[in-house]
């Protein structure tokens, strides 16, 4: 990616190679963008990113990239914007700021809660409730690839095979261990850092996985 600068500010971003035309009206190819002493001729400049991405996104709000002119190096530099989301729940409230831009209902002071058209308040979920209602939502699928079984049991008395039940119960056991897992985290680090806790051999293969979403693999000799 490059950017044209003028007076100091960035006027446009190229995301591809363009022909360049001067003050004459002369036309360059795309290939000046191969040299970037070509390009500082068209005031044109690199864009150079200072920071990358999070892993685990999910755990941030995305604020995009900012781009800023470093006169100093003559490149654009690109610095991705991101913020921890809350781990807990959030009770939403007027900020004197809705207030003021008249967003907020009549008679609202700052601080007052946010409610919905029922009038319920409206709640933004903090990672916690994410995370565990992800994982729910995973027991849940895995589950239901068995659940065959737990109905020819109810309807025709069918003995659910013993791979089939303590597969089940595994897949519970593993779910109730992230949960606790995750409502004993007091921390957002302490919650990130079960989603990347492994632990690797010498030769690079997983020791142990990572707290989350660690559920078991389908044994063998699961009957169809």
């Amino acid at each position: 990616m490059w950017g044209k600068i003028e007076a100091g500010n960035i006027i446009q971003l190229y995301n591809n190679p363009v022909n360049l035309t001067d003050a004459q009206g002369t036309v360059y190819p795309k290939s000046y963008f191969q040299d970037n002493t070509k390009l500082a001729e068209f005031s044109v400049y690199p864009v150079t990113l200072v920071n990358s991405r999070p892993s685990n996104t999910q755990l941030y709000w995305d604020g995009g990239i900012n781009y800023a002119w470093n006169s100093d190096d003559s490149v654009i530099e690109g610095t991705y914007s991101y913020t921890a989301k809350n781990i807990d729940d959030v009770n939403e409230v007027w900020t004197q700021d809705d207030i003021d831009d008249g967003q907020a209902p009549d008679g609202t002071s700052a601080n007052d809660p946010k409610l919905d058209k029922n009038g319920n308040q409206i709640v933004t979920l903090g990672l916690k409730s994410t995370t565990i209602a992800n994982i729910k939502s995973q027991q849940a699928s895995l589950l239901s690839q068995t659940d065959k079984w737990i109905v020819r049991k109810v309807e025709k008395d069918i003995d659910v095979p013993t791979t089939v039940t303590t597969y089940r119960d595994n897949i519970r056991t593993a779910s109730d261990t992230m949960i606790t897992a995750v409502n004993d985290a007091s921390t957002f680090d302490a919650l990130k850092l079960l989603f990347n806790n492994a632990t690797y051999n010498d030769d690079g293969s997983v020791d142990t996985p990572s707290t989350l979403y660690n559920f078991p693999n389908v044994p063998e000799g699961m009957p169809k």
